[in-house]
């Protein structure tokens, strides 16, 4: 087995596989192409992409591929500037629960191009339009386009040792850990499958942040899908299985209890308060939707700036307990 080595890694790369079964496979032959599926990397062991289930993130410490798999990633030869990147990756952050485009996918691999194009997603099209909404053509047409068309394409380039060997114990590891992000993923489905039973065009969360503005009568049905699928509750399941990053005394223990702890969290502490991507997104959601609560006095909005309030005073604590750590560190040396 291997994996994607997070050392080698941009925020904004994207990553092409391939896959062993009957769809991969049939990508494959149909364009003649190695690969079947893209994704993009937007921070730190997170990638977003579109699949059967619709566009989620998924982390990359729990992806893992057959040694026979193929794996490329692909880099923008052009010079991008923190603010070009953010657009990217907040395009593809946007489409988060959008659903999955099998009709177009198809027509894609088909080479029988629609002159309908839904707001749907499949995979080589979210990661050709998220560069596309800043301003970067990866492809002629963002709408169709295949995983195999990035690969051919000219602003792109492939980057080199990105792959690294899994052992079976690491494969294992993850197989027992709790798969938050699945759950959120199914909780973000439950939510727009409860909204999309008032408008077939609600595609993404931001889009029920726009119907529900235009139809505030939708308010009790909004704040109740959010309340019975699990989505506000989603942080409680992260929290409970990493306690130690927000207590500097379980984060003593566990860096003493094994051979490399000390080195391995001086590497997270480092890699989260240099991650300010994942703060900003908490800390911009807390102010919008706090706005939003103000002006409309919707509580489908309160119940949503109460929920990154709390996401954003975690993810405090978190930095700070990292910044400690690190403070200790430094002192010992």
């Amino acid at each position: 087995m291997k994996k994607l080595d997070d050392g080698g890694l941009r925020t904004g790369d994207i990553i092409l596989t391939s896959g062993s079964n009957k769809m991969s496979k049939a990508v494959r032959r149909a364009t003649n192409s190695a690969i079947s599926h893209a994704m993009i990397y937007v921070q730190h062991s997170s990638v977003i992409d579109a699949t059967a289930e619709g566009v989620h993130s998924s982390n990359i410490q729990r992806i893992f591929f057959e040694d026979e798999s193929v794996v490329i990633v692909l880099r923008p030869r052009i010079s991008m500037d923190d603010e070009t990147v953010r657009q990217v990756t907040d395009f593809a952050r946007a489409a988060t629960g959008t659903e999955y485009s099998k009709r177009e996918a198809i027509a894609v691999v088909a080479r029988a191009m629609r002159r309908d194009r839904s707001r749907k997603q499949f995979c080589s099209r979210l990661a050709a339009q998220a560069y596309a909404s800043a301003g970067i053509d990866l492809v002629p047409d963002a709408d169709f386009c295949s995983p195999e068309d990035l690969r051919k394409s000219e602003v792109l380039f492939e980057v080199e040792d990105v792959l690294s060997p899994a052992s079976a114990a690491e494969v294992a590891f993850w197989a027992e850990r709790t798969p938050v992000l699945r759950i959120m993923a199914d909780a973000t489905n439950a939510v727009l499958k409860a909204a999309r039973r008032r408008s077939a065009s609600i595609q993404s969360l931001n889009d029920m942040n726009d119907y529900l503005l235009t139809h505030p009568e939708e308010d009790r049905h909004f704040r109740r899908a959010y309340e019975r699928s699990g989505y506000l509750t989603v942080w409680q399941i992260e929290y409970a299985k990493s306690r130690w990053q927000y207590d500097l005394d379980l984060m003593r223990h566990l860096a003493n209890a094994q051979p490399d702890g000390q080195s391995s969290m001086e590497e997270y502490c480092r890699q989260l308060i240099g991650d300010v991507e994942g703060g900003r997104r908490f800390a911009v959601n807390l102010r919008e939707y706090r706005k939003l609560a103000t002006v409309t006095e919707l509580t489908t909005f309160k119940l949503l700036a109460d929920l990154y309030g709390q996401l954003d005073a975690l993810h405090r604590r978190r930095v700070e307990t990292a910044r400690q750590w690190l403070a200790e560190v430094s002192k010992r040396m």
